[in-house]
């Protein structure tokens, strides 16, 4: 019979697994800024790598967490890179 120490001992060591594996790897997606059904399929597809790469991790809520905030983080970072090329769109030299 498992006690509480051991499972705790079993879910940390899950949860490093899980965050080894969110840490080691590396998303790129390509998108027409100025597309938005573009940018969302760049989002839906982050975000489907990262649920694959957890997959075996589901229900460990470290691992979980971790997830949606490098989610949340990739969003951002999206929408910043459109933020960016937008607030350069003015200032382009032209000859």
């Amino acid at each position: 019979m498992a006690t509480l120490s051991d499972e705790m001992t079993r879910l940390l060591e899950e949860a490093a697994e899980g965050l080894k594996a969110l840490e080691d790897e590396v998303i790129t997606a390509e998108f027409d800024p100025d597309d938005p059904v573009s940018v969302e399929a760049a989002i839906a597809h982050v975000e489907a790598v990262i649920d694959a790469k957890i997959a075996r991790f589901r229900g460990n809520r470290l691992v979980e967490e971790a997830a949606d905030a490098i989610k949340a983080e990739c969003r951002a970072n999206i929408f910043q890179q459109i933020t960016d090329r937008d607030a350069d769109r003015g200032t382009r030299t032209l000859h």
